[in-house]
């Protein structure tokens, strides 16, 4: 679980060349601008919010209205900055420890505008059913039982496509100095799963062996209907095609279910920054049961079944610093012409993965 808002220890603050009354404190691996009237030395415990975070409507959060209080990465004086430092006084008085969450505790919520596109959509489809006849049906148990949900929650054998950042590990530059990485292109999208698993109901496998899903970033979406998860699915025949995959591992002694992982782009997505005229799919994760493809299986399996992967770049090794890793993370997209969001990096043998967000595109798009 991210911790949007957490404690922890200023590492070290260094000048800001011009600036008299900012200067740069290093918390984990972030470089955030703070004020010298704070007061802030090395070694201070701080309460640090993570970019994308919102913060709560209170009289210390103030300078941040007109930002409807997002934590968003900034420049001043030439220097990025990502996160804010604040004293432990915006806290309730008690003892904080280096690490400790306090995300609930500061009433800190996730900058999510997925999430928030699914909550709309899922509120207008409420009020179409909010009609006297069905309001009047629902009293009655066998009216009820017809009445199948749109939606369930996300399925708890998946794990939702969300990388740390680099930020987060502020010893794994030194640490895996040789260490070398798978790299792909991280693309700004919209998060969608797939997935085709052995039926649990032992009788009804004679007539369906598999059951198939369709899941947004927060949900399984039972209905087929008009969103872009089901327009993938049913343009790309992504229950074909994993039915297809899931027939071909059976014959090398098979799995209980497959998994599909990918961003879909498009004209109504993330303001369509790849100029999309219709909605793709790029893959990046698929499992069969627990175990991920490498990024070479992955396009083997992804070119076998005739879908997209999202671009897959040389493998690397880390830079000496976190700050020359975002530099290497900007660049242009392979998709378009435009700045990338960012990279991922993976070391299977090793279960390491993180993704390095580019600053020039998180200033270029104000997140």
């Amino acid at each position: 679980m991210r911790k949007l808002a957490s404690i922890q220890v200023i590492s070290d603050i260094t000048p800001i060349l011009g600036a008299d009354m900012i200067e740069t404190a290093s918390v984990l691996g972030w470089s955030v601008v703070i004020a010298k009237k704070d007061k802030f030395k090395v070694g201070d415990k701080v309460v640090y919010c993570e970019i994308d975070s919102i913060l709560p409507d209170r009289p210390e959060f103030e300078f941040l209205r007109e930002r409807k209080f997002r934590v968003r990465t900034i420049k001043l004086k030439k220097q990025v900055s990502q996160g804010i430092c604040f004293p432990l006084s915006v806290l309730p008085k008690g003892n904080y420890n280096e690490g400790d969450d306090v995300t609930d505790v500061l009433g800190v919520v996730k900058y999510d505008p997925q999430a928030e596109v699914e909550k709309r959509l899922s509120d207008e489809r409420m009020l179409v059913h909010k009609n006297r006849i069905d309001k009047f049906l629902k009293r009655y148990t066998w009216y009820r039982s017809f009445i199948k949900p749109s939606r369930l929650p996300f399925p708890s054998f998946i794990k939702k496509t969300d990388e740390d950042r680099i930020q987060l590990f502020p010893w794994i530059c030194t640490k895996h100095v040789d260490t070398v990485f798978e790299v792909s292109e991280k693309v700004d999208g919209q998060s969608a799963t797939y997935f085709l698993i052995k039926n649990p109901v032992s009788w009804q496998r004679w007539f369906k062996p598999y059951l198939f899903g369709v899941c947004s970033r927060n949900f399984q979406l039972l209905k087929a209907d008009n969103s872009s998860y089901w327009d993938i699915a049913n343009r790309l025949n992504i229950k074909e095609s994993l039915s297809g995959l899931m027939r071909f591992i059976g014959r090398k002694g098979g799995c209980d279910r497959i998994i599909l992982q990918g961003e879909i782009i498009g004209p109504k997505i993330q303001g369509n920054k790849y100029r999309r005229t219709s909605n793709e799919f790029y893959a990046f994760n698929l499992f069969f049961d627990d175990e991920q493809c490498d990024n070479r299986l992955l396009f083997e399996n992804m070119e076998a079944m005739d879908l997209k992967t999202v671009p897959l770049l040389n493998d690397m090794k880390l830079a000496p610093t976190i700050k020359e890793n975002l530099e290497l993370a900007n660049g242009k997209s392979r998709l378009s012409d435009t700045l990338r969001e960012g990279l991922v990096l993976r070391n299977y043998q090793l279960g390491l993965s993180f993704k390095i967000v580019s600053p020039e595109f998180l200033l270029k798009h104000e997140e």
